[in-house]
């Protein structure tokens, strides 16, 4: 244990010319502000205690020159910088009362309490240090370093590092070498191999393969490196592999299992033509080296050109990688990750579907691509028929709007749209695209209309908003809409509008009349806008989110930003043909309006079934497959043309495992989270 104390830092006097020690900082030779006058201990203290800046500052000038005698309403946090300030000819013990000393005496404990606690907390258990392993808790490790490199390499050659489903740590220590200090080398080098070469020429012995193609291979460097075609680098590459068990194993197992792991990773880089060697008696160097310390003790380097050493990263897929992106999960063909941006413009939309049997992950999936699409500010609203998605919005501080008979959370379907920045309207161009919307909506009420009564209707409806002064001559801002009530009054005097206000009586004085009569008291201001329909009467499901999706498309048309909107259990919208229509006419859309449509079903069958379903995956750039039932993949593979290979890992696949399309490419993926992801948004 370190012994606590505490020092005078202010070195002004003895460093010449008032300088600073050089450990703290250097000198500039133009102080533009009085505080970067400070010592070391000045600034940390100005910042523990504010308050007392100026009187520090006045200590600091001499201003006070000895310590308070008179302590009564001074603090000791006071008092003992006064102390450390004060000159060391002023300074006395007799000015350490008995009050001081014991206050003193029990922040030195606190500080060797704290540090002793620290200490338990982050030291582990065991750490057996052994020749060619270590024991930290029970969890055994052997570190490997490449020793050697062959002359040709394939690209991407340790992503077979990704495919080992062990637990390891890989290192890369690069350092630049300096172009004149290297091309001289290879100068004295090739100056070398020539002589020898010449040499076995005139004397007649068979010239070494080896030896040529190294001479070869020294000229092509000095060209490339001449040229600024590559550059030189000196670099140390490590792996520490870990036992594979998890639980209360017995040490010999532990043991037993890494050396599994470890032959098997021998034989890969034998199999790449790499030479790795475990760091025999050195193992003790393995933690620093491997964690990210940034400290290379183990310093076993090789050289490499800049071409070899980016071939050497798994993770360089141009495809793949845009300026703003997020992670999905790992490539199960590759090893790679699979790093993808809905959002690129090279997407002919940033749509995107989702399909998986139910427990298959789906949810899961898309809350994670909704917090990471967060963490790039982009706006998400979810409509959420399970309230699964309640837990997420607690943590994210963003709106729940629970729609239900019950709610006191309302969307008037009557209120007008606002008008676009960029678009030409005519009179009236707003109430007509209104009136059109309406028609859909009580067509999805209702179930069915005749002709007759879409005609009907649709004067109703125009008879309604002149109530309110609002027709297709005059404007509509700053005008109250009206409510479903006031259209059932005008049916109910209206001729062959009486059956029609029969069945949408219901719906205004019934035991549905809060849903769709009552002024809007929402709005989508928050980041991530959540709609729970779950305690909706299963009658009133598609008619809800159609009313939910209208209010949002008019929200989301007013403004043009980047936006998420995720249709969870998209198939209650297929069972009605107005509410798939609309949902399809929205998908097609919203790349317009910079917005990503997320559709997600477990009931595939029904979904490929109406005649809007392939239509959707069809204006999807980007769909995800994860696991599905048999029945299901016969639906799948008419739309996605999947191979027999491909079938088989849908259907025996893992939670969270699946298939990813992007564009033109598929790939087979596992989606991944870290630790604290799954904790955050685990159902």
């Amino acid at each position: 244990m370190y012994e606590n104390k505490l020092y005078d830092c202010n070195y002004t006097k003895q460093v010449k010319k008032g300088g600073f020690p050089n450990h703290i900082s250097r000198v500039k030779k133009k102080v533009k502000k009085d505080t970067d006058k400070l010592s070391f201990l000045d600034k940390i203290m100005n910042t523990l205690f504010p308050a007392l800046k100026d009187k520090w500052k006045n200590v600091r000038k001499g201003k006070i020159k000895k310590a308070t005698t008179d302590t009564s309403g001074i603090s000791m946090e006071e008092r003992v910088k006064e102390l450390i300030n004060l000159p060391d000819d002023e300074f006395n013990t007799k000015l350490l009362d008995s009050d001081l000393r014991r206050y003193l005496t029990g922040v030195n404990d606190q500080i060797q309490k704290a540090n002793i606690w620290i200490k338990e907390k982050i030291s582990p258990s065991v750490f057996d240090i052994r020749a060619h392993e270590v024991n930290v808790s029970g969890m055994y490790s052997k570190t490997y370093y490449a020793n050697s490199y062959p002359s040709s390499i394939d690209f991407l050659w340790t992503r077979d590092l990704l495919n080992m489903y062990t637990k390891w740590d890989a290192t890369w220590f690069i350092y630049p070498s300096q172009k004149h200090e290297i091309e001289s080398t290879l100068k004295r080098r090739a100056t070398q191999l020539k002589a020898e070469i010449h040499d076995a020429h005139d004397k007649g012995r068979t010239l070494d393969t080896d030896l040529e193609v190294e001479y070869q291979d020294v000229e092509n460097i000095r060209k490339k490196l001449s040229t600024w075609e590559e550059k030189y680098y000196q670099n140390s590459f490590y792996v520490t592999l870990y036992n594979n068990q998890t639980g209360k194993e017995k040490e010999a197992n532990n043991e037993e299992n890494l050396n599994i792991w470890s032959k098997k990773f021998e034989q890969k880089m034998q199999w790449l033509w790499v030479n790795v060697k475990p760091a025999a008696l050195r193992q003790d160097e393995w933690f620093d080296s491997t964690s990210p310390l940034c400290i290379d003790d183990l310093a076993i380097y090789r050289s490499m050109l800049s071409t070899s050493l980016w071939g050497a990263f798994p993770f360089i897929s141009n495809d793949l990688i845009q300026d703003e992106w997020i992670l999905y999960g790992i490539n199960l063909h590759t090893g790679s990750l699979v790093i993808f941006d809905r959002f690129s413009k090279s997407l002919p939309n940033s749509n995107s579907v989702i399909f998986a049997t139910s427990g298959a992950g789906k949810s899961f999936t898309v809350k994670l691509e909704i917090l990471r699409y967060l963490l790039l500010w982009i706006d998400v609203i979810v409509i959420d028929p399970e309230n699964e998605y309640k837990p997420l919005i607690d943590k994210v501080w963003g709106t729940y709007v629970n729609v239900s008979v019950n709610s006191h959370q309302y969307i008037n379907p009557f209120d007008l749209p606002p008008k676009l920045e960029d678009f030409e309207y005519r009179e009236g161009d707003l109430l007509r695209w209104k009136i059109m919307d309406l028609l859909g909506l009580i067509w999805v009420l209702l179930w069915w209309l005749t002709p007759e009564e879409e005609a009907i209707l649709d004067s109703a409806i125009q008879q309604t908003y002149q109530l309110k002064e609002i027709d297709f001559e005059s404007p509509a801002e700053g005008k109250i809409p009206p409510l479903m009530e006031d259209l059932l009054n005008v049916l109910e005097g209206t001729d062959g509008g009486n059956n029609l206000a029969i069945r949408l009586s219901k719906y205004v004085t019934g035991s549905f009349g809060n849903i769709f009569n009552n002024y809007t008291n929402i709005d989508l201001e928050k980041w991530l806008t959540v709609f729970s329909i779950r305690d909706m009467e299963e009658a009133l499901r598609t008619p809800a989110m159609y009313n939910i999706l209208n209010f949002i498309w008019t929200k989301i048309r007013s403004e043009k930003k980047r936006r998420m909107l995720v249709v969870d259990e998209a198939w209650i919208m297929m069972q009605h043909e107005m509410a798939a229509n609309f949902m399809y006419w929205l998908i097609k859309r919203a790349r317009k309006y910079k917005l990503g449509v997320t559709t997600i079903s477990q009931d595939v069958e029904d979904f490929m079934n109406s005649p809007y379903g392939k239509p959707i995956v069809s204006n999807s750039a980007m769909q995800i497959l994860l696991k599905q039932s048999a029945a299901s993949i016969k639906a799948l593979d008419k739309v996605f043309n999947l191979s027999d290979t491909e079938k088989t890992r849908l259907v025996s696949g893992g939670i969270w495992e699946g298939l990813f399309f992007a564009g033109n490419q598929h790939v087979a993926m596992k989606v991944l989270a870290s630790p604290y992801e799954k904790d955050f948004i685990e159902t």
